[in-house]
């Protein structure tokens, strides 16, 4: 109990402390200690902010709970720990306790809200029910004085799961269908190196006649509200099944395009409906995806692009079962008789919208290993999830529609990534936000945009602003809210801005550069005043300053070899572009 309280009383110190996030103003508090009996997450997974202005969450060990983001009460909807969920964890002591020395990538993961809760009382929910297997299933919602999640109607069960790489996000699309992803089990590596990936294998038309949905591993799936295949689903194989993409790793944020006036836009659709993902590579290349009906992402053949660059496919299951099991695993370990394979093309395939990141090579490794932790040889940030910056009308945060928000694991980071105006790229590389020393495991955003909930690892390791490893947690098991207190503007006004600022046609030169970086913003016919930062890859500002003149020279001499951002604003506050440059 000493560590229970001793959490409470560090983060009571930050409530409503106040956070210059690149340049915008947000207030920083903890929710989970703002009522008379304040507590700890247990291992969340999912976080959503309702229609009711509550906040829903699925912690891993088998609870679902409601929170009231103004007080800070916490409800618990549903109680499965020892009784339904299956979780892989190790506790220090007896019992459903949340201070665990590990925890499996399994146990109560994604939810969804029926399209109109709470008026409709379902709540959809994935959970491992047994080792190695994960079920979908309805609840009914409760909305008494004690709300509580009953009348379990199970959708499906046998889809993949395990210890590693269960993904386990779980969303309802703007046509109805649930869509959830399947990781590939952790196959080939770590304990689980000797087990095939599936991820390029489809199931047979007598799997699915038997419910046999072992090579549903490595896909996201797309399923009709009673569990059933949505007969649109794609053929593949010779076999219409519940897979909906495949060759994937460990895709564990899904998300729709929304519009601000109607909320999600149609599916399919050549004006919008892009369905968005997140994925963990393997040490490289992790990757921000839009999903396409029967599109092939490459996993294990491919690692972010077709580019050959840091990544080759060392099949250990191809080995002797003694040789892989007596290997110890390691990444550039090859087990005696196991194949290695460069990256090879796959049918169908749709390379990523952006790889987060890839090594890179050719480049010096004094210059890949700037920024510490190795970054460059092993840049990876994992991505935990994602979300799409949307307000149901009115006004919201300057630039920030339409934007992707990815938080992160490994750096302790919220990226967020500006999407153009077809919404199938980026107008600007990653920004990042609120860096600490916490592992983001979910974002939730405030339907009036003003309000960003992020919840935390209650255990693991990060970098955070130091960008040395630790698992040292600043915020264990917490539910974090970033309030915008800045000026507004009106979300339809957003989307226009940028591409009249985009014709100007800036250019940066030299990149990679040693002592000056030059900036031409050629059609400056105003005299505009122009904001520059430029920010190392943990979100610290390195160089501020402002010019009214076409061209700006920056001095960067000062800075350590490596990989930063250099950001642009308008004299209206608006980011105009955001790049990567390296500094040799």
């Amino acid at each position: 109990m000493k560590n229970y309280f001793t959490f409470i009383a560090g983060v009571c110190l930050l409530y409503a402390e106040r956070v210059a996030a690149q340049g915008e103003p947000f207030t920083r508090s903890v929710i989970n200690t703002r009522s008379a009996s304040p507590f700890r997450l247990a291992h969340p997974f999912e976080i959503i902010y309702g229609p009711d202005n509550y906040l829903y969450i699925t912690e891993k060990i088998g609870r679902v709970i409601r929170v009231d983001p103004v007080t800070g009460v916490r409800q618990i909807l549903l109680n499965m720990i020892n009784n339904g969920v299956y979780v892989t964890v190790s506790r220090s002591g007896g019992g459903p306790t949340p201070h665990a020395t590990s925890i499996g990538q399994d146990g109560m993961m994604g939810m969804a809200l029926h399209p109109n809760f709470p008026s409709t009382d379902s709540i959809f929910i994935a959970y491992t029910n047994a080792p190695g297997s994960l079920r979908i299933s309805r609840f009914k919602f409760n909305n008494t004085a004690t709300p509580s999640l009953t009348n379990e109607t199970v959708l499906i069960s046998g889809i993949p799961a395990n210890n590693d790489h269960s993904s386990g996000r779980l969303i309802i699309g703007p046509d109805g269908m649930l869509y959830y992803s399947c990781g590939d089990r952790g196959a080939n590596q770590f304990a689980n190196r000797c087990s095939p990936i599936l991820s390029q294998i489809l199931p047979t038309s007598a799997q699915i006649l038997a419910d046999n949905y072992t090579n549903y591993s490595g896909k996201v799936l797309r399923i009709c509200r009673d569990g059933s295949i949505p007969a649109d689903n794609p053929v593949l194989g010779g076999v219409r099944s519940h897979i909906f993409t495949m060759g994937h790793r460990n895709p564990q944020g899904l998300v729709f395009q929304k519009n601000p006036t109607s909320g999600y836009s149609p599916i399919v659709s050549t004006s919008g409906g892009k369905l968005f993902s997140s994925e963990h590579g393997p040490r490289t290349d992790d990757e921000l995806n839009i999903l396409e009906s029967g599109k092939n992402y490459g996993w294990p053949n491919i690692a972010g692009y077709l580019d050959n660059v840091n990544y080759s496919y060392i099949n250990w299951s191809t080995a002797s079962a003694a040789n892989c099991s007596s290997t110890a695993y390691d990444e550039n370990a090859i087990p005696p008789g196991a194949t290695v394979l460069p990256e090879s093309a796959v049918a169908n395939f749709k390379p990523p919208m952006s790889t987060l990141y890839t090594v890179c090579n050719p480049l010096p490794l004094s210059v890949c290993d700037a920024g510490g932790t190795d970054w460059m040889n092993y840049p990876t940030i994992a991505p935990s999830s994602i979300d799409f910056y949307h307000v149901d009308g009115g006004y919201g945060i300057p630039g920030w529609y339409p934007s992707l928000l990815v938080p992160t694991l490994r750096r302790g980071v919220l990226y967020r990534y500006k999407l153009n105006a077809t919404m199938d790229g980026f107008d600007s590389d990653s920004i990042p936000y609120f860096r600490s020393s916490n592992r983001y495991r979910d974002i939730a955003i405030s339907r009036d945009g003003m309000r960003i909930y992020l919840i935390t690892d209650s255990i693991g390791q990060t970098s955070g602003p130091s960008g040395n490893g630790t698992s040292t947690l600043s915020d264990r098991g917490a539910i974090i809210e970033y309030y915008y207190t800045g000026a507004t503007l009106p979300i339809h006004d957003q989307p226009s801005v940028k591409p009249e600022v985009r014709k100007f046609n800036i250019t940066i030169y030299p990149n990679p550069a040693k002592d000056w970086i030059h900036i031409n913003i050629p059609e400056n016919r105003n005299a505009v005043a122009y904001r520059y930062q430029i920010i190392d890859l943990t979100g610290r500002m390195m160089i501020n300053g402002t010019s009214k003149e076409k061209q700006l020279n920056i001095p960067v001499h000062q800075l350590s070899r490596g990989m930063y951002l250099i950001k642009i604003f308008d004299n209206k506050g608006l980011e105009i572009l955001t790049d990567k440059i390296i500094i040799q």
